[in-house]
């Protein structure tokens, strides 16, 4: 998982901007519950909003959003 984190910061050339502790860091924030028979992603912090869309990552969502 560390490689692939490295490779999109590599690739999107933001590793001046973010480390890779860093990211590791903001998207351990980012969790996933079930609610019956429903997976929510909890709310994203700001922070942790700007690096997925940096880094172009999908955070899939089935709320009808």
């Amino acid at each position: 998982m560390h490689y692939r984190i490295y490779n999109l910061l590599r690739k999107h050339d933001l590793l001046k901007k973010y480390s890779l502790e860093d990211v590791i860091e903001h998207l351990q924030r980012v969790s996933m519950f079930k609610i019956g028979e429903e997976w929510k992603i909890s709310e994203i912090p700001k922070k942790s909003g700007e690096i997925i869309r940096a880094l172009e990552i999908s955070i899939m969502q089935n709320n009808g959003s």
